[in-house]
């Protein structure tokens, strides 16, 4: 697929693997909540007029760091060959709270 991403595969990945989706009006701010229902730190935003397009690289590499993952890791992710257990452990392993 590519150095791109379809902005509604990345909201449909986020949401399935535990993080939480807030609106501002602008943005769906994305947050991470540890299994006691408490906001990590970890989240990453899209803008609403993203909906329908397309995300390519830079903003996939911005959005990676974010959620502390490299990018490939990060495609990983949203292409779903990552779960949520595995993106919870690779948290574990950098000392987060998970």
């Amino acid at each position: 697929m590519g150095n791109v991403r379809s902005a509604r595969d990345i909201d449909a990945a986020l949401r399935k693997k535990g993080f939480l989706p807030k609106s501002d009006g602008k943005h769906i701010r994305y947050y991470l909540v540890s299994p006691d229902g408490t906001k990590m730190g970890i989240d990453t935003q899209m803008s609403h007029g993203a909906s329908g397009t397309t995300i390519g690289s830079p903003l996939l590499s911005q959005m990676a760091r974010q959620l502390r993952l490299t990018k490939a890791q990060f495609l990983s992710l949203i292409d779903c060959s990552m779960d949520e257990a595995a993106y919870r452990a690779i948290l574990g392993e950098q000392d987060e709270t998970v």
